[in-house]
């Protein structure tokens, strides 16, 4: 019998898929995955997409609750689809995690027994986030930010959010207030008319300092004197910029950034450096977290190394890091705006041992103007590593590779490509990112003769 568009249907839930969905089978054999539903509960679940591999649903009734079920904390957990896992024990939550670290290790890197350590939890699930990037909405003429229900562009208008800095939170609940006299209108992607965009947030752990830039369609003179009001009701925003967005496109950055008010950078520190965080820059989004991930790759890098490559460098947080432990650092980074704030970053700290170099890793490393690497650091974006750079590092045989991942499907993929002149050694799971279907990890490959 075939699945059928809004039948229902009652399935034993299997195990957690990686988009926050309990993973079920229908009766034809279909993999269905059910929006909310925990592993092990018993559901009946209505269908409300149908494709031929597998199909979607949504929670009728839970007939067999999982004993890690919990009641959210979080109001706005049943709209928002910030989260994935408000309504999960944090406890399991990490060992779902866990799990799907080794269980792509052993599927796709082919290791039966992969060398893995305890994941790395989060001191605590809530108020983590460093940055927020709120969509504004119109009802009527009143102004509301907030994020999207989960899988549509609905606004659900936010008075805070739970896994946001509270300092974020402020600045969130003040801005709709704020922008009210100045009869601004929202952008409508139906019809591409409108002025705001989106509020992007940013916070400073060791100062509280916040930076904002507002993502608008044009610019607007009000927005200046906006600018100032947000600026003078919260000393702590030190900045407030304009970024250009023109396009009728999902995404939220244009090509052109402005200050409008204040200054255009804020400093934050980890594990004892301090760093330039700008508007547009990478910065990891869990201060907390990200020094005990950074603090475990660099244990993982020999003293006294030669010389080291930091691959997809960013603004230079991690070739500043491990600068103490070699001679020579290259920091390879293509954005050209991260590696300016990187050397910024370099001189901040009083680092005279990193060569910052722009351009793509593939390029850079093809050139044969740097220095053979002891060790090459990476921390690649989600897709992972170009397998021409994969080639290249094999071929120029450093004695060891420390690779943090976001994605531990691409992470095995990138192992098994490694094979076998290199072994992987050792791999933690570091939670940075408490109740989403996100979770990084910190390997290490030594040359297979070790």
């Amino acid at each position: 019998m075939s699945a059928r568009l809004e039948e229902s249907y009652t399935v034993r839930i299997e195990r957690m898929g990686q988009s926050g969905q309990g993973v079920a089978y229908l009766p034809d054999g279909r993999i269905f995955f059910v929006d909310d539903a925990l592993p092990g509960e018993l559901v009946r679940a209505q269908v409300t997409q149908v494709k031929p591999r597998y199909a979607k649903g949504r929670i009728e009734t839970i007939l067999e609750p999982s004993s890690s079920r919990i009641t959210p904390v979080c109001s706005y957990a049943e709209q928002c689809g910030g989260c994935s896992f408000q309504h999960w024990d944090y406890r399991a939550e990490t060992e779902y995690k866990q799990e799907w670290v080794r269980q792509a290790l052993k599927r796709i890197a082919k290791i039966p027994e992969p060398p893995l350590f305890p994941i790395v939890p989060a001191t605590g699930p809530d108020h983590y986030r460093n940055k927020g990037q709120f969509p504004w909405g119109q009802q009527g003429q009143q102004l509301s930010l907030g994020l999207y229900a989960r899988g549509s562009h609905q606004l659900v208008e936010l008075a805070s959010c739970l896994i946001q800095d509270e300092g974020i939170n402020r600045v969130l609940r003040r801005a709709p207030e704020l922008a009210r006299p100045y009869h601004f209108t929202a952008y409508q992607e139906t019809t591409g008319q409108g002025l705001l965009r989106h509020l992007l947030i940013r916070s400073a752990r060791a100062t509280k300092d916040l930076l904002v830039l507002i993502v608008a369609t044009a610019f607007d003179p009000n927005l200046s004197a906006y600018a100032r009001d947000l600026m003078a009701d919260n000393p702590h925003i030190k900045g407030v910029g304009l970024n250009i967005n023109t396009e009728r496109t999902n995404r939220i950055l244009g090509p052109s950034t402005r200050l409008l008010h204040g200054q255009s950078t804020i400093i934050d520190q980890i594990l004892g450096l301090s760093f330039h965080v700008s508007f547009e820059s990478f910065f990891q989004v869990n201060p907390e977290q990200v020094e005990r991930l950074y603090r475990l790759a660099l244990d993982n890098i020999p003293e006294s190394t030669g010389v080291l490559w930091d691959l997809y460098a960013g603004v230079g947080t991690l070739a500043s890091l491990a600068s103490a432990r070699a001679q020579k650092v290259y920091a390879i980074e293509l954005n050209s705006a991260a590696a300016s704030d990187g050397r910024k970053n370099f001189a901040l700290n009083g680092l005279h041992n990193i060569q910052m170099i722009t351009g793509r890793v593939e390029d850079v490393i093809d050139e044969n103007v740097l220095r053979k690497p002891d060790v090459v650091l990476m921390d690649p974006p989600r897709k992972g590593v170009d397998s021409h750079v994969l080639s290249r590092l094999k071929r120029l045989h450093p004695s060891r590779i420390v690779y943090i991942s976001c994605n531990p499907d691409t992470l095995a993929r990138d192992v098994q490509l490694l094979s076998p002149e290199y072994r992987l050694t050792a791999v933690t799971p570091v939670d940075m990112f408490p109740r989403t279907d996100h979770v990084e990890a910190v390997a290490v490959l030594d040359t297979a003769q070790v």
